[in-house]
């Protein structure tokens, strides 16, 4: 229970859930998640500690480069967690505007390719 709570508590900042559904699609170095954010190297980092704290982020380092994906089974895991928890069927309770709100978001490809090009450890 305690690690679910400590979950919601990560993913319940904006800035965070941007970075999540960043590393879900791709890794991401932190000077690159700075400048898709817009926030210091501090501020990003303090972000990421959160995700390394319920182990979910895996790591490849490149050179001086360290590349953060996501963990995605420990990130299913405290879904399923969340899910049981809560046992709402969200399409019943008309919880589905998060999908709709998530498929408005540009992806982290168009995202790369576009703030990126160029840029930071290349």
């Amino acid at each position: 229970m305690e690690s679910l709570l400590v979950f919601l508590k990560c993913i319940s900042d904006q800035n965070r859930l941007i970075i999540l559904r960043l590393l879900a699609e791709g890794e991401f170095c932190v000077c690159q998640l700075q400048k898709l954010l817009n926030r210091s190297q501090s501020s990003v980092s303090q972000h990421l500690s959160y995700f390394k704290e319920l182990d979910l982020l895996k790591e490849r380092q490149s050179g001086k480069w360290i590349y953060y994906t996501l963990n995605r089974q420990k990130y299913d895991n405290y879904l399923a967690q969340l899910l049981k928890f809560t046992s709402i069927d969200f399409k019943k309770a008309g919880l589905t505007k998060l999908d709709a709100c998530l498929k408005d978001l540009p992806s982290a490809a168009e995202i790369k390719g576009e703030s990126l090009s160029g840029q930071c450890c290349k």
